[in-house]
């Protein structure tokens, strides 16, 4: 797929010009971070582009993305309950 070596040869253009930046000697921390980030990007970006596409799984839309993540975070999506448990037959009698 061409598109993905278009992105990766953009992704490497900005790491050089990101790296430049944080070898000047004012750079701030700030700089060399996102230098370290973008290497980051871009070797995860060279990984995904050697991997061959499989050919019968079609790209998931964005809303089977939400769908799925809905479905795995499920037990954490409960609403909160206000209502306060029953109190017990011997807290009644006192």
């Amino acid at each position: 797929m061409p598109n993905k070596h278009a992105k990766l040869d953009d992704m490497k253009e900005k790491l050089q010009d990101a790296k430049r930046a944080a070898h000047k000697p004012n750079a701030s921390d700030r700089e060399k971070a996102d230098a370290k980030l973008l290497e980051q990007e871009v070797a995860a970006a060279r990984l995904k582009a050697r991997r061959p596409a499989k050919k019968n799984e079609k790209p998931a839309s964005e809303d089977d993305k939400l769908d799925k993540a809905l479905r795995d975070s499920f037990p954490g999506s409960d609403p909160v309950s206000f209502v306060e448990a029953a109190p017990k037959a011997r807290d009644k009698k006192k």
